[in-house]
């Protein structure tokens, strides 16, 4: 399969990330996008893991419909193989955020090639973090993964000069939302307003505002597609963090200039009229009972989920643990995941340590024993409290 089929992705999901079943080697060897990479992998992977990539996952798109598979935040940097090791050290930057070492292994004796990934915890000891199946693109030397414990279809795109050539990101660029950008020397347009001076680093593309405010879009121009993707930390009408497809204007918006006013005389000023004279009014009187009470609608408190919870999906052992903003979870015993998290209310926002963002709605009984999530999938976990 060639690197613009595979590509070609970039707008398409894998997997509906709607079972907390674990996916299947059989179900890969199946998929038509994975199958036909698998023989290369076994032959060449090994030896093309190493290499710097920016991260692409699935992330909403501004304008609605599918999820886009879009950069993130993340790069990483894949060493060669060390004997030592038995396996190739890597080192994660997720931007703004953190920067964490480890290392992976490649599985190519798997029926579906399988790549793990650990990282050290708090007491400094390395732990498995992430499983994922995992083939080559020959052709571009990119990958395409799949997270074994939901199907969520990432990608890891090389940096270089297929996808990042010198000035991959200078012209105007136009989204279906009417969203426009220019990038033009070292200056920032949008709709034909400067809006700052901008740098760019890898996939990140800085903003820097006149009031020395900064913001970073994190982007890719696919060359099969002639578009740019750019995703976002924020979006219209309260949107979270989304991506956005931009097309090639053949002709740039002309810089908007907003002519200086010209000074107007001040005029004299008038005459202050004369106050009439007011008769006072009587002292307010104390009130003596209360009227009925409002019917008012007080917004929920913050629920408190911190502990550690269980539940059994599907057959298998689920646990979590929430310490303030940060979680845990463990799948029959072996790290699953681990990131972020924010309740505001009952709703529960969060971002995982491979940089998908989810939200859940939050029931709580009275004891406190039993949490109740409902993901925006229509998925629902039925956790008891275990500690």
């Amino acid at each position: 399969m060639s690197a613009r089929k595979i590509f070609s992705a970039l707008i398409l999901v894998l997997y509906a990330s709607c079972s907390f079943a674990e996916i299947t080697p059989q179900q890969v060897l199946r998929d038509p996008r994975f199958f036909p990479l698998v023989r290369v992998t076994k032959e060449k992977g090994a030896e093309r893991l190493p290499g710097r990539y920016i991260c692409a996952a699935e992330i909403p798109s501004r304008t609605g419909g599918q999820k886009i598979l879009a950069p993130t935040s993340s790069v990483i940097e894949i060493g060669k193989f060390s004997a030592e090791l038995n396996a190739y050290p890597f080192h994660l930057d997720i931007h703004g955020e953190k920067q964490a070492d480890g290392y992976m292994t490649l599985d190519t004796e798997k029926e579906a090639p399988l790549l793990l990934s650990y990282t050290k915890n708090q007491s400094g000891q390395y732990e498995l973090t992430g499983r994922s199946y995992a083939v080559l693109s020959e052709g571009d030397n990119s990958w395409l993964t799949g997270t074994v414990s939901d199907g969520m279809l990432n990608m890891l795109i090389p940096i270089g000069n297929i996808y990042y050539p010198e000035g991959w990101y200078l012209g105007a660029w136009k989204c279906e939302d009417g969203t426009q950008f220019t990038f033009d020397g070292g200056k920032m347009y949008s709709n034909g307003h400067e809006i700052g001076t901008f740098t760019v680093e890898d996939n990140r593309i800085t903003v820097t505002a006149p009031d020395g405010s900064k913001d970073t879009v994190y982007a890719i121009w696919n060359p099969f597609k002639q578009i740019l993707v750019i995703t976002f930390n924020s979006g219209p009408n309260g949107m979270g963090a989304n991506a956005g497809v931009f097309e090639k204007m053949k002709e740039a918006p002309k810089p908007v200039t907003t002519p200086k006013p010209e000074p107007t005389p001040k005029p004299e000023p008038a005459p202050k009229p004369e106050t009439p004279k007011t008769e006072s009014k009587p002292a307010p009187e104390m009130p003596t009972e209360f009227p009925p009470m409002p019917e008012v609608n007080m917004p929920p408190q913050n629920l408190n989920i911190n502990g550690v919870w269980g539940a059994y999906v599907e057959g298998k052992q689920f646990i979590v643990q929430y310490q303030g903003n940060n979680y845990y979870g463990w799948i029959d015993g072996q790290p699953s995941e681990m990131g972020i998290i924010t309740v505001k209310g009952k709703t529960l926002t969060g971002k995982n340590n491979k940089g998908v963002e989810f939200t859940a709605e939050l029931e709580l009984n009275d004891e406190g024993t039993e949490l109740v999530m409902t993901f925006e999938n229509g998925n629902t976990i039925r956790y008891m409290k275990l500690k």
